[in-house]
């Protein structure tokens, strides 16, 4: 609750009170004045016919204020959300390119399995057939070699005997 100022003393420390919260140095001392005059603790029907005035201002002050921030705030709000959307159709695009890349990759491993699988079918077929050729080789040489050895026997053979 505020109290009657009486002395200069105390008007002038009220100023000066005023001035330190921020008020023009003029004003702080009319309002010290018009409080003396008052010579009441309670502010007169014209303060607060003022004060109520100052009052419904800085509301509607304050109103425009909240409606510009949320008009802004909407903004950006929608901004956000707009942002948000893209941001999450790009994802979408990238995984979409990375599922084709997955799919590419499981395509070109399917297909080198396949190659594999060939190579393994022809390394096969192809020892298979190296074992019946050196089989069939290994024969052909015994026979050859039982041939030559026969022939070679029978030169001796007829060295010996004097017929050659």
């Amino acid at each position: 609750m505020s109290q009657p100022i009486h002395s200069p003393h105390e008007r002038s420390a009220a100023s000066d009170r005023l001035e330190r919260a921020g008020l023009d140095p003029n004003v702080a001392t009319a309002v010290i004045e018009e409080v003396d005059r008052g010579k009441s603790r309670f502010a007169t029907t014209e303060q607060v016919a003022k004060i109520e005035v100052g009052l419904a201002v800085l509301q509607g002050e304050v109103r425009a204020v909240e409606a510009r921030l949320g008009g802004r705030i909407d903004v950006l709000t929608a901004e956000i959300d707009s942002l948000r959307t893209s941001v999450d159709a790009r994802f979408d695009a990238v995984d979409a390119r990375f599922e084709a890349v997955d799919a590419r990759f499981e395509a070109v491993e399917a297909r080198i399995d396949g190659v594999h699988r060939r190579i393994d079918d022809l390394r096969d077929e192809l020892l298979g057939r190296m074992d019946t050729q050196f089989g069939t080789l290994r024969r052909e040489n015994r026979l050859l070699f039982l041939f030559l050895s026969t022939m070679l026997g029978l030169l001796i053979a007829l060295f010996r005997l004097g017929v050659l």
